[in-house]
């Protein structure tokens, strides 16, 4: 009965928030903010920090992700009060696959809370927004196979990207998800059965993706999105999934693994050329210190990449006989957490700069009307 109660007066009060005129849109991949803080404070942090999640400094990172959730989740449901949830978030058919960050942002929040948290009461709200975010992600795959609908058929291949693998990393966030919350032995049919599902979104996905870039007509590195770091991040997410739930032989991870990790160089060795071209042509400022949401969908992906390699350490060792590939592998646990926790703080920094901007246009605007 308090359970209930409480969630009816949290949801009062975001329903009466988001009636407020002066709640912005955000982009529908602004939960990408949750799922890289989530996926930092579970891996990065605590290997760089040495702080448990139990810990007042690894709570006090969870609850100010907790906050901007809340937020994000306010400006969602201000969409569905004005009656412009689609214009918003799902008129597009391509962008329509952010909503994956919905699903994915929730569950890495709902397993570092139960992390770092342990009270009866929240673990019970925890288990009912689970069962929550099951049913969104539900909703998700079906606005999702429209989207795949209407970009076969209104020959919009062209324009598709890595965000159509938050299929895939939705869907494996929820096997991580219900493992960590519910514990429940014998699912392991279920989990594997989800992991199925969502490997073969990531084929079908890739599939799209490596036919829109071999029919462009201009170099690929001129072309290039970045939420295509997707492709590593949701064989991250899945290689995260099968060691949790002991889904696959220790062998068929660690080729996972090195699989993953050969896309990331890939990936991301295009990145950088990307970067040194904008750096060329606009400056440092211009090119690569402008604030952009997709970032944060890097951070999640090189955090989940580093989140996969710190769950699998045992294996590596047990089935890695090469120094100079152990010797790598250490080198990523230790300097990956460093590089991870530079780039947020520099996010960070970028979407500081960007708020106050904002603000200042904002202020002046405002001071310009008669």
């Amino acid at each position: 009965m308090l359970i209930g109660l409480l969630l009816l007066f949290i949801i009062a009060i975001m329903i009466t928030w988001s009636s407020k005129k002066d709640v912005p849109v955000v982009p529908t991949a602004t939960s990408s903010i949750v799922m890289a803080l989530g996926i930092f404070i579970q891996g990065a942090w605590q290997q760089l920090s040495g702080y448990s999640p139990k810990s007042i400094w690894t709570s006090l990172l969870v609850i100010i992700t907790v906050g901007i959730w809340l937020y994000l989740l306010v400006s969602y449901i201000g969409s569905i009060r004005r009656g412009r949830l689609y214009q918003d978030h799902l008129a597009d058919p391509v962008m329509r696959f952010a909503t994956g960050t919905w699903v994915a942002g929730t569950s890495t929040l709902l397993i570092a809370i139960h992390a770092s948290f342990n009270h009866f009461i929240l673990n019970e709200i925890i288990r009912i927004i689970t069962i929550l975010n099951i049913g969104l992600w539900l909703v998700v795959l079906y606005v999702m196979c429209r989207g795949w609908y209407q970009i076969l058929h209104q020959s919009q291949i062209h324009r598709v990207h890595g965000i159509i693998l938050l299929s895939t990393v939705s869907t494996q966030s929820i096997v991580l998800l219900l493992h960590q919350i519910f514990k429940i032995d014998n699912l392991l049919w279920l989990h594997q059965t989800l992991i199925i599902i969502g490997l073969i979104f990531y084929v079908w996905s890739v599939v799209l993706i490596v036919y829109r870039y071999w029919h462009h007509r201009h170099p690929i590195v001129e072309e290039w999105t970045d939420p295509n770091c997707i492709l590593y991040g949701a064989l991250a997410i899945t290689g995260a999934a099968v060691q949790t739930v002991h889904a696959w032989s220790d062998g068929a991870i660690i080729y996972l693994w090195w699989i993953t990790w050969i896309i990331l160089i890939i990936v991301e060795g295009i990145e950088v050329v990307r970067a040194i071209r904008r750096i060329q042509a606009k400056g440092w400022r211009q090119g690569i210190g402008i604030y952009n949401t997709a970032q944060w969908t890097r951070l999640f992906t090189l955090g989940m990449f580093y989140f996969f390699t710190l769950r699998i350490y045992p294996l590596y060792q047990q089935y890695t006989e090469s120094r100079w590939a152990l010797e790598m592998y250490r080198w990523i646990l230790t300097g990956g957490s460093w590089i991870i926790s530079i780039l947020l703080v520099i996010e960070i920094g970028l979407a500081v700069q960007a708020l106050w901007h904002h603000a200042q246009r904002k202020r002046a605007k405002t001071s310009n009307m008669p």
